[in-house]
């Protein structure tokens, strides 16, 4: 059997890499994050790691690229073609939030990391993706809008479901207020806070 073609090889060690980063991240944190640490577990070499990212930093920011290009940007796109297909707005802004939500607490110490890396930039570009995506939400459900400016009511809704990721990745559902609170309650009450604001006319 051929074996693959060197560039082809070359993509699948980075991947193995970026993997074996995201899995020491996942179980512990950033500071088992280490060049040794990545090889071992990827079974690749220190020249190879230095070749594809040259530092440790290096590292990061390729894995940050992988989770906005295939995880955030997907997340959202899932969330908007699913929320589009439901019945009402109620329904759509339960399946977002619930999308996001779960998603948020699946990975929550991945993207903790990640939000709280670069001084908040990574969060601002992960909002204004949530913001355009439920802006293209109520263009669908207009009807049952009561505000004229559905960019401003996006950019409102976006804010509060994404204050509830932030929160869902930065505490357990438990801490929120001291006591047991199961995520599919933040997940509820985060939805009708936006539906009651979305159909309330200012």
């Amino acid at each position: 059997m051929a074996s693959p073609p060197k560039q082809a090889r070359s993509l699948a060690t980075e991947q193995k890499m970026l993997d074996a980063a995201e899995e020491l991240l996942d179980h512990g944190d950033a500071r088992q994050v280490t060049v040794e640490n990545v090889v071992s577990l990827s079974g690749a070499t220190v020249g190879s790691f230095y070749a594809r990212f040259g530092s440790i930093e290096g590292l990061f920011d390729a894995l940050h690229q992988r989770y906005v290009d295939n995880i955030y940007q997907s997340k959202l796109l899932e969330a908007l073609n699913r929320g589009m297909e439901q019945p009402d707005l109620r329904k759509a802004l339960h399946h977002i939030t619930k999308t996001m939500l779960e998603f948020g607490n699946e990975r929550r110490k991945l993207l903790a990391f990640f939000v709280t890396r670069n001084e908040g930039g990574d969060a601002l570009a992960i909002r204004l993706l949530a913001v355009k995506s439920m802006h293209e939400i109520l263009k669908v459900y207009r009807d049952e809008v009561a505000h004229k400016d559905l960019r401003r009511a996006a950019e409102n809704t976006g804010r509060l479901i994404y204050a509830a990721w932030v929160g869902i990745i930065l505490l357990e559902p438990s801490e929120f207020v001291g006591r047991k609170t199961s995520l599919s309650s933040v997940v509820e009450t985060t939805t009708q806070m936006a539906y009651a604001y979305l159909i309330t006319e200012k």
